[in-house]
């Protein structure tokens, strides 16, 4: 007596079921408690081996300025509306409670400034300011007396009796760097002048918990909003910062998985709904939601969050879970009577054995280091085991007592189709040179193949958006770059005196114009060796009063000059993080690292409008702990070694294939079956060097999927204990819906999906021929 299968009993039916109730109840629980959709751009990336604690940091905080940061340009040719339509956006956005503040116009607290001045003024003056003041101190003192005098000379922020040396002039220069952005004292705002347009900047910063994974749904339409409201007043508005491009692709990516999702599984069951003309073939939508609900429960589960992305593409795999069902309902159109449990035994036979194989594949991705497919090949994993479950366990006990019907014309059309792909491999093998000019055109697509990777082509980069950033970097003159440099040193004297020894050496590459720009510590603060020895020079100024004949002359207090001279040399040296405390160091105080772990103290030096990356390179000394990070190539070379990564698995799983073929069918015809989807992949990436297309580290993945479906095809066409006409209208049935679900990503805004999605409907759509091509010559006769 044979033994029933676990499948057959209610007992792990009903298991099941509650088990998938239990999940779905968890997953609410635990979207109720946070958000678990993830749009972070940055989760696409590698996740890299950071070998000291100063790039983690670095990295960090360069991330929070750009990702939590909008600026915003208010541009007109009118200065008075630009700063009118300035002073409504900031009013607007701050009533929108949605960022933590917009700085626009401002009344600086003279009094903190003066203070702060006075402060800093022997260690954030620059040296070369400095050293002019020492060897011709009469000019300046001279300059101050002209200022004294002169009508129409500005009110500076330090009153010049109170300033006899211009240091604070010169500090303020400092703070500007000759930048085009100034302070307009007047009005209060930061303007930059471009001709006869005036520019107004704001900036607007979401709050921390927003950053670039909870991007508020209410962002993107208010700078879209502001942007239109702004253009009925023929005002320009501006807007650059990571959190809109997170925002365009949350928009975007929802909308698509929406959409998408419908369109795919619409199409999918309309043509289900045509084809079998039964209501009850809508039931087969069950395994779909059951196994994107527990894909979607474990991809959480295992990474606390999924990415919209890996939603998008687990969504898409509607057509690749009908497989299984859509086998074992093709036996009944053409058994008469259908026996479904026996029909079913053979299907899982097969399929499973398939399974398998693909399951492996999706297990060697987690090895990769990017989240992005770690996160894709859980879902999908989980998604095709949890279906497969469920319909051995429920589709016989939804589909008893049923005899499904396909219309004589539609079976004869698939008949059709299956003979003419056999006629063709006939010929083929009759003529050989078409297989010739086969494998010229793989060899061809190989060598012109473009594997690079950029992560453009894993997003949607709108050009509104791009052009805008690119605009305002032109305007502002700072582009910053993926590359930088972090320094170490023993402590904050000997970091600022390497920072400015690296700092001389991109002063060349300026003037070269390889680089825009550059920020160090060393630009704003000075060495405490430094500050002492500008206080013994002050010393021995103080004992010429000759310097200062011209403004006693001009009548002020003999011991005005001393007395201040005398003041300068009391002022306590600033270490690195006291001269940061203060506003007028905040383009500063992001550079400066601290203390690390070892003792040991750094900073940043960051960089804007690199050309010549090859100089830099040569700029660092790790020997003397000046490192070059060159996050670009970085990725770039996490990108190659996750592409040779990724094909090196696909070559070990085609490996462990025609091991487990070999030993299920025998060598000659596991190598036959195997066949099949490697010759669909091959011919998948010809086609993407024909029409110029990226097969990006996502169109390698898609082929990994490819695999699993063609096996699936070709071990299905080779069960000899289903008729040649079962055999085809299976595949044909699961071919044509899985092509719909991928060729819909093809369509995607998203060049990653779209990539994913190319690859995949190829693949299908060559796998198809090539394991129809294996059926012997179809009959239909009895189909009736």
């Amino acid at each position: 007596m044979n033994k029933m299968p676990f499948y057959r009993k209610p007992f792990w039916r009903w298991l099941y079921l509650l088990f998938i109730l239990l999940v779905f109840a968890t997953l609410v629980l635990a979207w109720q408690q946070s958000n678990r959709l993830d749009t972070d751009l940055t989760s696409l990336l590698p996740r890299e081996s950071q070998t000291i604690q100063a790039q983690l940091m670095a990295k960090e905080r360069m991330n929070r300025r750009m990702n939590r940061d909008i600026v915003v340009l208010v541009g007109s040719n009118n200065a008075e509306d630009a700063m009118a339509a300035a002073e409504s956006i900031q009013s607007k956005w701050q009533n929108a409670h949605l960022f933590q503040f917009v700085s626009g116009k401002t009344q600086p607290d003279l009094a903190v400034l003066q203070a702060d001045i006075r402060r800093l003024s022997l260690a954030v003056v620059p040296a070369d300011i400095w050293s002019a003041i020492i060897q011709k101190p009469s000019a300046a003192f001279t300059k101050q007396a002209q200022a004294l005098v002169n009508p129409f000379n500005g009110v500076g922020i330090v009153p010049v009796e109170q300033d006899w040396l211009g240091l604070s002039t010169a500090i303020m220069h400092n703070i500007s760097q000759d930048s085009p952005v100034f302070f307009n004292a007047e009005t209060g705002w930061l303007n930059i002048e471009d001709g006869e347009k005036t520019w107004v900047l704001l900036r607007a910063r979401l709050p921390e918990k927003a950053g670039l994974i909870n991007v508020p749904d209410e962002l993107l339409p208010l700078l879209q909003h502001t942007q239109l409201e702004m253009a009925e007043q023929k005002v320009e508005v501006l807007m650059a910062g990571g959190s809109i491009f997170a925002a365009e692709n949350k928009t975007v990516g929802e909308k698509e998985g929406q959409y998408m999702s419908v369109l795919s599984m619409g199409l999918t069951f309309l043509l289900l709904l045509f084809l079998f003309r039964s209501w009850r073939i809508l039931l087969l939508v069950l395994p779909l939601l059951v196994g994107v609900l527990l894909g979607l429960a474990a991809t959480v589960a295992l990474f606390g969050q999924i990415h919209i992305l890996t939603l998008v593409v687990g969504t898409s795999l509607a057509g690749v879970l009908l497989d299984f069902p859509l086998h074992w309902l093709a036996s009944s159109i053409v058994q008469k009577p259908w026996q479904r449990w026996q029909a079913l035994h053979v299907v899982t036979k097969a399929f499973l054995l398939s399974l398998i194989i693909t399951l492996l594949g999706y297990v060697s991705l987690l090895i990769t280091p990017l989240p992005i497919l770690q996160q894709t090949a859980v879902f999908s994993a989980v998604a095709l085991m949890s279906a497969f479950l469920f319909n051995l366990l429920w589709l016989p006990f939804i589909f008893a007592n049923v005899q499904l019907r396909i219309g004589l014309g539609n079976l004869r059309l698939m008949l059709w189709f299956g003979n003419g792909v056999i006629r063709c491999r006939q010929w083929l093998l009759r003529q050989k040179w078409p297989l010739l000019l086969i494998l010229l055109l793989i060899g061809s697509g190989l060598v012109k193949l473009n594997t690079h990777d950029d992560i453009r082509q894993w997003i949607n980069l709108p050009d509104s958006w791009l052009k805008q950033a690119e605009k305002i970097g032109k305007l502002t003159q700072t582009m910053p770059a993926a590359q930088y440099f972090i320094v170490m040193a023993d402590d904050d004297d000997d970091l600022l005196r390497k920072s400015h020894s690296l700092t001389q050496q991109l002063n060349q590459l300026v003037e070269q114009n390889q680089l825009l720009a550059y920020q160090s510590l060393d630009q704003w603060v000075v060495p405490l060796a430094e500050q002492k020895q500008r206080q013994q020079e002050l010393r021995t100024l103080q004992e010429n009063a000759d310097h200062w004949q011209e403004l006693l002359q001009l009548g002020i207090d003999e011991q005005s000059v001393p007395n201040y001279l005398h003041a300068l040399q009391r002022l306590p040296a600033q270490s690195i993080s006291q001269s940061l405390n203060t506003d007028l160091a905040t383009a500063w105080q992001d550079l400066y690292l601290g203390k690390m772990a070892n003792g040991r103290v750094a900073a940043m030096v960051t960089l804007s409008g690199v050309i010549d990356v090859s100089a830099l390179q040569k700029m660092a000394n790790n020997q003397h702990e000046v490192y070059f990070i060159n996050d670009l190539q970085q990725l770039n070379q996490l990108f190659w070694h996750t592409r040779n990564l990724a094909i090196g698995l696909k070559l070990a799983s085609y490996l462990l294939a025609i091991g487990i073929l070999s030993y299920v069918f025998g060598w000659r015809k596991g190598l036959t079956l195997l066949a099949v989807p490697v010759t669909a992949t091959l011919l998948s990436v010809a086609l993407f060097a024909l029409f110029g297309w990226t097969m990006s580290l996502f169109a390698i993945f898609g082929l990994f999927l490819v695999t699993a479906i063609g096996l699936d095809y070709a071990i299905y066409v080779s069960m000899s204990q289903m008729t040649a006409e079962e055999r085809l209208a299976g595949v044909m049935l699961a071919a044509t819906t899985t092509m719909i679900s991928f060729a819909i990503l093809g369509f995607s805004a998203t060049p990653a999906i779209a990539s994913f999605g190319r690859s995949v409907a190829f693949g299908v759509f060559f796998s198809v021929i090539l394991a129809l091509a294996l059926l012997p010559k179809l009959e239909i006769k009895g189909l009736k």
